[in-house]
């Protein structure tokens, strides 16, 4: 099994991005393989349909695409910006959606996110479901949401609790 942690803000001091590396530390403490995907790696035009028709997909999307289809598992951890998802991340669905190999289509994603306020980024994980939906991923149930969010609100997270998030679509 191989996890694709994607993250999906820039910001230097990112909780999202802190909480994406809680996750990997889980997942190594346990012997889970993964690869961290940096939000750089998520750098693309805004999709526009005449822009793929006059260059195709860009070439950061169709790597992040093929890092996607070869994993058994991607974990988007997505901050909320104005009650929604991430564009980076919103974004990076998009173009990937628009590969011939459907990456997405049945995919395992399982959804993160933290936020300083008191509901922990659940709005835009729950955009980020029916976005998915769209593409035909399944996401799972559990969401590791952190509210409330400081560097020792991440750190302190239940690693019981963590580790039933990452096991979630694991055959029985």
């Amino acid at each position: 099994m191989t996890v694709l942690f994607i993250g999906g803000s820039r910001r230097k001091d990112s909780l999202n991005t802190k909480l994406k590396h809680r996750l990997a530390e889980v997942a190594d403490k346990h012997g889970i393989r993964y690869e961290l995907v940096d939000a750089d790696a998520l750098d693309a035009p805004i999709y526009h349909g005449d822009l793929e028709a006059a260059d195709g997909v860009p070439e950061s999307m169709k790597s992040l695409g093929e890092k996607i289809q070869s994993a058994s598992k991607v974990v988007l951890v997505s901050p909320e910006y104005n009650s929604s998802v991430s564009p980076l991340i919103k974004n990076a669905i998009d173009w990937v959606s628009r590969l011939d190999s459907q990456a997405w289509a049945g995919k395992t994603v399982l959804l993160a996110a933290a936020s300083p306020g008191g509901l922990g980024g659940l709005r835009a994980v729950s955009h980020l479901r029916d976005i998915l939906a769209n593409v035909q991923a399944w996401t799972a149930p559990l969401c590791a949401s952190c509210p409330k969010a400081s560097d020792e609100a991440i750190a302190a997270m239940d690693e019981s609790f963590l580790m039933q998030f990452l096991e979630q679509g694991e055959a029985g």
